[in-house]
Parts: structure tokens; sequence; C-alpha cells
């Protein structure tokens, strides 16, 4: 079985690179049995920045899905055309199969962008594996069509992605027609790309706005009409100057059987769109089948909880096993109910369903259901820029630092991950709180009153349990947080704990957010465990001190990752620059002044191995190359740590600020040239 990061299981000794697996996309259908068999017929390769993975016009040799980093699809400089960049492959993606399937060589290059690693498979595997796993061969079969339908757009001049999707729902009602027609309008707001609307139904027509419901546009005659005549096909077409284009299709049986004409007629359309939406209505028919085999993602609305339980969640099974799809390709849609969070029981009782969107109210929450459709517009089509701040105590104040580089520059950010203080600053300023106002709270907090406003006498716990209960922490927070959700977030956070009895990792983004940022700082020792579900979450910086893959497997394929964790150089010298400094002011003192700075530091040296100490410095020696691996699938990362600093230091806000600050402008560029790839 394939697992990233097994805590608490032993790894596999042929992982010698320290790379391990875990589920991927691709793989999330497979079984434990036929992962061992991938696992058997596969190895892990790394590439540095530049390094060229295969060149255009090779013979194809291996088949590649990527375990961390990002990889550049492009053709060559030709004559008079310059070089060009066809796609980027993130976490989770794969290449080489279409050269593979096809017989053909390679109709372009690949190019690593970031340090990377990959999971190669040879050529001789691949066919193997395809004999052996027929659910994985439905998948690279569905991959297939998409390709072969963009090659014959004749991407030797111009190549682009066309990106398709299928929408499913129980019935076309008004909620869900407005939300369709919001949600592709979204999609050209943040494009400026022309979409198409294919209607497969009977009624969707009516539900849509007035100007689609006028006009003599008949719709689309499978049977009759011929789609490689361009005047039938335009002829049948409603266009929009200011938003999508609508395709309805004329009701006849020839809806259901036509697949070849179907398969003809979408060929066209990605000649002339960049994004094809299928309303589809439930059934599995030739048509219905040859347009998801197109599809990169399907978005299923469930009106209510009961439909998440009767139609999506019996549709997103069929999906994944009849056509390959993995559940990050799939979308359910449920719309927010007034004063609760629908999602909270269904995610329990269906924890395979992960990718749930809820949707707010368009009357009473208008703010909020607008950014839900920019965020889905933006997820669709691959804008979502991620920041993951990482665990570190004290050293966690270098993330407001960061934060304020990046309101300062205008950088866009969709989605925060974090863990332990990553997630308690993430959640202050996805709470509105602006980096000076957080900058303020930190700075609520001196030297004299640290103890007492974080800790106190009167939260002193019994010691088998830890040292503090936490409540005093909660008191402090609860002035700035106090009765706030997940869903008042102005941007989603993902906070991460542990599981104390499973060792698991545990995702946080429902219900009250104290609670969350309560267990995922429950540093082990210091705050008591917090109970969960039968079992206690303590500090989310054990298992995933900085968790980029929380965000790469929702398909987010910008990342900023920053890590306060300090290294061994670090620390190496944090201690050079005190020694420095007591041998100056050492050489400068009296006699009898030295006698006493020596026995002082005597007891500042027999004090250092302290409990409290000795807890925190073994959590997050072990954190740190965790926290630098799981940097390495960032697309940016930043590493803001303070050497002359202590992990208690919470009443030293400024040099932590002022680090976080320059590190993060000395990435500055690297940052804009994300946006604009």
């Amino acid at each position: 079985m394939m697992n990233f990061f097994p805590f608490g299981r032993k790894t596999k000794s042929e992982n010698k690179d320290g790379h391990l697996l875990e589920p991927l996309p691709l793989f999330s259908s497979l079984s434990p049995e036929e992962l061992t068999l991938i696992e058997q017929q596969s190895r892990l390769v790394g590439f540095k920045r530049g390094d060229i993975v295969y060149q255009e016009g090779a013979q194809p040799d291996a088949f590649y899905i990527i375990i961390s980093g990002r990889f550049r699809l492009f053709t060559r400089a030709r004559g008079p055309e310059p070089e060009a960049t066809l796609l980027y492959f993130y976490r989770g993606e794969h290449f080489g199969e279409t050269s593979l399937l096809t017989g053909n060589v390679h109709s372009a290059s690949v190019e690593a962008k970031t340090d990377a690693v990959a999971l190669k498979i040879s050529a001789e595997s691949f066919h193997k594996l395809l004999r052996d796993i027929p659910s994985l061969a439905i998948h690279l079969s569905r991959s297939l069509g998409r390709h072969l339908t963009r090659e014959e757009l004749g991407y030797s001049s111009h190549r682009r992605e066309v990106r398709i999707a299928g929408f499913y729902s129980v019935a076309v009602t008004e909620g869900m027609s407005r939300f369709l027609f919001d949600f592709l309008n979204a999609i050209r707001a943040e494009t400026q790309h022309r979409i198409l609307l294919m209607d497969l139904s009977e009624d969707l027509k009516s539900r849509l706005p007035y100007e689609f419901q006028t006009g003599d546009e008949g719709g689309f005659d499978l049977k009759e009409m011929d789609p490689s005549q361009e005047g039938a096909v335009q002829k049948a077409i409603h266009t929009s100057e200011t938003s999508f284009d609508y395709l309805k299709f004329v009701n006849n049986d020839a809806r259901k059987t036509e697949e070849k004409k179907f398969a003809t007629l979408l060929t066209y359309l990605t000649y002339h769109y960049d994004y094809l939406v299928i309303y589809l209505p439930d059934g599995n028919t030739p048509v219905a089948a040859k347009a998801l085999n197109y599809s990169d993602r399907v978005y299923l609305w469930a009106g209510s909880k009961a439909d998440v339980f009767s139609f999506a969640g019996k549709k997103a099974t069929e999906l994944c096993q009849d056509f390959g799809f993995s559940k990050n390709e799939i979308k359910i849609i449920l719309p927010l109910q007034e004063g609760g969070d629908p999602a909270m029981d269904t995610r329990e009782a269906m924890p395979e369903i992960r990718l749930f969107s809820m949707l707010p109210s368009l009357h009473s929450q208008r703010y909020r259901y607008e950014k839900t459709l920019t965020f889905l517009a933006r997820e669709w089509s691959e804008r979502l820029v991620g920041l993951v701040l990482g665990s570190g105590a004290a050293y966690g104040l270098s993330h407001i630092g960061v934060l304020r580089v990046l309101e300062e520059e205008k950088i866009p950010v969709d989605i925060i991950a974090g863990s332990s203080v990553g997630a308690l600053v993430g959640t202050l300023w996805a709470a509105g709180y602006d980096s000076h106002e957080i900058e303020k709270i930190a700075k609520s907090v001196d030297r004299k009153n640290v103890f007492f406003k974080l800790l106190g006498f009167r939260d002193m716990s019994a010691f088998h349990r830890g040292f503090f209960k936490g409540n005093q922490i909660m008191r402090f927070l609860s002035a700035h947080l106090k009765d706030v959700t997940f869903t008042d977030l102005k941007i989603p956070v993902k906070m991460v704990a542990t599981d104390l009895l499973t060792s698991e990792e545990v995702v946080l983004d429902s219900g009250p957010v104290l609670n969350a940022i309560r267990s995922s700082i429950s540093i082990p020792g210091f705050l008591r465990p917090t109970p969960y579900k039968g079992s206690y979450l303590i500090d989310g910086g054990i298992v995933d001190p900085l968790p980029v893959r929380i965000l790469s497997d929702m398909g987010v394929r910008r990342i900023i990752a920053v890590n306060v964790l300090p290294g061994p150089k670090e620390l190496i010298e944090r201690n050079e620059i005190r020694r420095k400094a007591f041998h100056q002011s050492f050489q400068q003192q009296g006699r009898w002044k030295r006698m006493i700075t020596k026995t002082l530091d005597r007891l500042q040296r027999r004090y250092t191995s302290n409990i409290f100490n000795v807890v925190m410095n073994s959590i997050m020696f072990g954190s740190f190359e965790v926290a630098r691996m799981e940097g390495s699938g960032a697309d940016v990362y930043i590493h803001a740590v303070v050497p002359d600093a202590h992990w208690i230091e919470f009443f030293s806000a400024d040099k932590f600020i002022q680090e976080g600050m320059r590190k993060a402008r000395e990435q500055l560029a690297e940052i804009r040239q994300l946006l604009v790839e």
C-alpha cells in the first residue's frame, strides 16, 4: 500500500531516497493489491529544475506520475515559430501515456520546472499493468480520448488546453440553473475565454435567463444534421457577446444513440471554445458515455442533504468505477442552509466523497455566494493560489511578515492550509484581520504578561494530561474569533491536527474555528489533547508541519509555502551568535563581574535542558526535515527563520515579522512569475 508519510508505520527499505509513495488521484479507486502491483512495477526518480524528461521526436519509453514538483510541456523553436509552452503538469498528474498508447513519437518535450520527484513506469511494465488492472486502463483511455481530441486541433502550430466538464442534477430547478448560469459567467470573468453550455436535457433552457429563451435557434438535431457542416452547427448555437454561448439538442432518441456524431460535433466545438460544459440527464447512454470520456471533471448538484446520499454519492461511485474518474475530479455542490453547515454529517457519513463545495445563499449571503463561485471558477481554470503556513511556536510570528508583503504587493490568495501556529495566524488573516491588526494582537503579549495572557496558574492541569488545560489561550483568542465558523471566513482554511491514537492526519475545515485552532496547537506535554470522535487530537505539526499536500490534493496548482522551523544550520548559527556575544561582553567586564557572569551562564545552560525545551526542541528537530521535504512540493518555498531566537519568544514579534518580510521580498519575483505562468 502506498503512503506518502506513514507516521507510526514501517517504511519499505526500497524507498532509498526518502520519498515515500501515497495514494494519488490516478490510483484512488484501486485496491491495495493493485497498488502493490503498481509499486512493484515502478520506481521513484528525481529531477532537478531544468532537467529534460524526454525530447520532442523521441521514442516513448516510460509513463510518469508526478509525486512532487511541476513540469512543463513545450515545443522547440522551429524556423519563425518560437518555443511555446503548451501545458503545465502538477503533483498527482501524469504524462507520457499518449505516445505509449498510440505508438507515436513524443510530439513535445517535457522539462522539470522545479526540483521534482516522479513515479516512472517503463513501457513494458505500463502495458502489463493495463492488462492486469482494467480500471487503470479505463482512466487512461479517457485521458487519451481528451488528448486525441486536442491533437486534431493542429497543435503543431498552436496548442491550447480545452477544458470539458459534465454536469448532473436530479432535476432542473431554479437554484441549480441559477448556479450553473453564475458559475459559467464567473469562469468568463476570470479567464476571458469562450464558453459553451451544451444542453442534452429537455427543459434546461426554460430555466436560463431570458436572453437564452429568445431567438429562432431550434437546437442541433443529431439525427438529421451533419456535425461536420460548420453552418449547421453555428446556426444552432445561441451566441452571447458578454456571457456564455448555449447549444441545446433537439428532443429525439438520437441524443442517446448517436455517439459518433456527438464525438465529431465535440471535436468541431473544441476549435472554437476553451470551456465546454455538458448538462447530462441521469442515465447511461452511448452519448453520455462519450461525453464523460472527453470530460476532465464532473459537477454533481445536490439540492439537499438527501440528494447527497440518494443521488450524488451513488453517481460519484459510478463515475469512479465505470469511467475512471478520481475523487479529485468530482465536485459535489450542496447549497448551504441558513445558520449551519449542512456538510458536516454528510462528510462524516461519506468520508470517501471529499470534494464538497458549500454554496451560500444568493439572497442572504450574496458576497459569500460570489466568492464561492469565483473560487470554483479559479479552481477549474487552475488559477487558484494556495498559501501554506507551517508550525513553529513563536517562530510562526514570521508568517505575519510574509502576509504583509502579500498584502502590499496585492498577491491573491484563494485558500490557506496551516499547521499549529500557522493555522492560528492564517485563520486570523482569513477572518478579515490584516497583517497590521495581527501584529497588534501579537504585540499585546510582552515579556511581562506573556505567561498570564497565554497560560497562567489557573490554567495549570494535572501533569499526566499536559502542563496546561489550554483554556487561557482560548480566552485570549475568543476576543478576536468568538463564534466565527469556517463558513464565516473570507478565505477558505484547512487546519491540520494529529489523531493521538492512530497517528493519522486530521484536516479540520468545518464548525467553530476556535475549536479547530485549539486542536491544531495542542503541543504534546504542554496542552491537553482535545477530544475528537472518540479519540484525541494533538498538534498538527507532529505529522504535517507544512501541509502542502492538502492543497495539492485539492487541485491547487500554485502553492506558496512558508516554513519557519529552524534547521541545523540556523541552530548552529544561533549558538555561535550567542557564544560571540557572551565572550565580547565577558572581555569587557572586571574580575568580580566575570565570576558572576560565569555563574549565571552555568545556571542558564543547566536550565536549557528543562522539560519544556526538551519536548519542544525534540518536536522541531524531527519536524524540520519533514517540512523541508514537503516544501519541495510547493512552487515557491520561503524559509523565514530568525537564527538568534527561541521558540518561546512570543514577546519579540518585531524581529520575526521583519524576517518574514525580508524573506518574502527576496522571492517576490518568483511569486509574481508563478502568477503569470
